[in-house]
């Protein structure tokens, strides 16, 4: 019985005192579509369940695809770790985004024992009709000459 009790331990203990990132946003919304910017700010919340635990580092990943970012590979932007407590307005610094390109992402975090966050769950942004070129429609209604009078 004790030795079930220390194998239950652990496997706990390591998971106790380790950060992890939440609640990721990008231009304070959740999952925006149609941004207006291809240089968005994003940022997310880090959680854990010991007191004065915190981030000391971090990791971005942003993908073109899910199956990129499942693969944990960032084709757009890879920020690689970065020695920071920052988790707010971080400037996305990748490829550059044209209209409609839709961005998948997720953040690791480093705890202050050094210790890496598994990925976050993933989150998605995309990007507008910015040029004028972008838009492109026709007028939909009845074709008519030019009205010289509107009770006719």
């Amino acid at each position: 019985m004790l030795i079930a009790f220390v194998f239950v331990l652990a496997g706990i203990l390591p998971l106790l005192g380790s950060v992890t990132p939440a609640n990721l946003q990008c231009e304070y919304r959740s999952n925006p579509l149609g941004l207006d910017m291809t240089q968005s700010r994003v940022f997310w919340q880090v959680q854990s369940d010991e007191r004065a635990q915190g981030q000391t580092a971090y990791q971005i990943l942003v993908a073109s695809s899910e199956k990129l970012l499942q693969k944990n590979e960032g084709d757009l932007w890879d920020s690689g770790k970065v020695a920071s407590d920052e988790t707010i307005n971080i400037l996305y610094s990748g490829k550059p985004l044209k209209s409609g390109m839709q961005c998948f992402w997720k953040v690791k975090a480093w705890d202050k024992t050094g210790k890496a966050s598994d990925w976050s769950a993933p989150a998605k942004w995309s990007i507008g009709l910015l040029e004028q070129t972008d838009w492109q429609g026709k007028w939909i209604g009845q074709d008519q000459g030019e009205k010289t009078n509107d009770f006719a």
